[in-house]
């Protein structure tokens, strides 16, 4: 275990020290840049999320999951081509602190733990959404619960990860 650590902190330092990272430092305006457009990004991602999760759970909106869908999972997309390009600069000019730092590792389980549900939700339930017709079937409501939870989870250790 000790040397995979090692590694994964060699690669991270590599990164950090690379004239990329350095860049982004040195800058004044592209680290900043990159956190307000990856609050954007995220916002647009989870809120997004959120919405169409809430639905197939039967906390928000009458309409049929699909609208919610059609509306929701665009956006989605959208904010995640904005906030995986960002994340990736925020992460580079920190990355040695960020690999240790146990706030920033629950992070991104978590965020590994919301693209498989994504795969098998977009493998399985999803793919009858049309016949829901009422009934929102217990995998959807499941895929949507956990979904929710680990994109919130995301975003908390996120903005933690920052002062821990």
């Amino acid at each position: 275990m000790e040397h995979e650590a090692a590694n994964a902190a060699a690669w991270a330092l590599a990164l950090e020290k690379s004239g990329f990272a350095a860049a982004i430092r040195a800058s004044t305006w592209i680290y900043p840049a990159a956190n307000v457009l990856h609050v954007f990004g995220i916002a647009l991602l989870f809120g997004s999320i959120a919405v169409f999760d809430l639905r197939v759970l039967g906390v928000t909106w009458a309409g049929k999951p699909e609208e919610a869908a059609r509306l929701a999972l665009p956006l989605a997309k959208l904010g995640l081509v904005i906030a995986l390009p960002t994340g990736f600069l925020l992460f580079s000019a920190e990355a040695s602190a960020y690999v240790a730092n146990p706030v920033f590792q629950a992070k991104f389980v978590a965020i590994v733990i919301a693209f498989l549900n994504l795969a098998i939700f977009h493998a399985g339930s999803f793919r009858r959404i049309a016949g829901w017709a009422g009934r929102i079937p217990a995998t959807a409501r499941l895929a949507a619960g956990i979904s929710v939870l680990a994109w919130l989870t995301a975003v908390v250790c996120g903005r933690f990860a920052a002062y821990i």
